[in-house]
């Protein structure tokens, strides 16, 4: 167990939702409230969000964690809309 950079409290870890459907193990001060996480789990929360495109068929494809399907209830057979905002591509569901 660590204990807290500020108060020298013992942290305690917990599972946190740190984005909607987005879990994470942190350990946070009983006294502050602050949260850490250590350096694994912030590789393993970055992977989620970063993906490559592949070729499928004619088409450029991406997949879409299901930690992140999940919370937003998207499945195989799910209707999107694709918008371009500020150079960005941005997913909605129908």
């Amino acid at each position: 167990m660590t204990k807290c950079p500020f108060c020298d409290a013992e942290l305690v870890e917990e599972r946190r939702e740190i984005e909607k459907g987005v879990w994470a193990m942190v350990e946070v001060c009983p006294n502050c409230k602050d949260e850490w996480i250590d350096e694994a789990e912030h590789d393993r929360l970055v992977g989620l969000f970063k993906r490559k495109t592949f070729n499928l068929g004619g088409s450029v494809a991406v997949r879409i964690p299901k930690e992140i399907a999940d919370a937003l209830s998207i499945g195989a057979g799910t209707s999107v809309d694709f918008t371009v905002r500020d150079g960005k591509m941005v997913i909605s569901k129908v």
